[in-house]
C-alpha cells in the first residue's frame, strides 16, 4: 500500500498542481472542522508522513515562486466556505479531510509552509505597514 500511495502522491504533486493544492491547504486551515467524518483510510503515521511530504513540496514551490505566482495564488483562495467538501474516497480527499480535522497535521503544514509563505509575501511587499497596524489593533472578526 505504501508504494502505491507514494506513487499517487508523486503523480498528484506535479508543478502545475502545486498552486491549487497550496490554496486548498490554506483554505482548509481557515475553515471550521467537519463534524461527522469517518476515520482516515490511512494509518496515522502514514498520514503524517504524507502531510510532511506535501508540506515540504509546497514550501519548496513557494520559496521558488515569483511574486506574480504568489499574488495569483492568493487571488485563487476562496473567501468563504462555499467550496465543496473533498471526496473522502480518494487519497487526496482523505488527506485533506484528515488535515481539516487534525490540529497536529495543521501544525505540520503551518510550520513547514508558513515561514516561506510569510517570507515571500514580505519579500513581494504584499504585507503593508497599514495592514500590520490594523491587525495589531483589532481582533480577526473585525478586520
Amino acid at each position: 500500500m505504501w508504494r502505491s500511495l507514494k506513487r499517487a502522491i508523486d503523480m498528484g504533486l506535479s508543478v502545475s498542481s502545486l498552486p491549487l493544492l497550496l490554496g486548498t491547504l490554506i483554505a482548509m486551515g481557515t475553515v471550521q472542522p467537519v463534524r461527522a467524518q469517518g476515520a482516515s483510510p490511512l494509518p496515522p503515521e502514514m498520514m503524517k508522513t504524507t502531510v510532511e511530504q506535501m508540506s515540504d513540496a509546497l514550501a519548496k514551490y513557494v520559496s521558488g515562486a515569483s511574486c506574480a505566482d504568489i499574488a495569483q495564488l492568493i487571488q485563487m483562495l476562496p473567501t468563504n466556505s462555499s467550496n465543496s467538501a473533498p471526496d473522502p474516497s480518494s487519497i487526496m480527499g482523505a488527506v485533506m479531510l484528515s488535515i481539516k480535522n487534525s490540529p497536529e497535521l495543521q501544525l505540520i503544514i503551518a510550520s513547514r509552509v508558513g515561514p516561506p509563505l510569510i517570507s515571500k509575501t514580505i519579500e513581494c511587499n504584499m504585507i503593508s505597514p497599514e495592514l500590520l497596524l490594523k491587525v495589531m489593533s483589532q481582533s480577526p472578526s473585525t478586520l
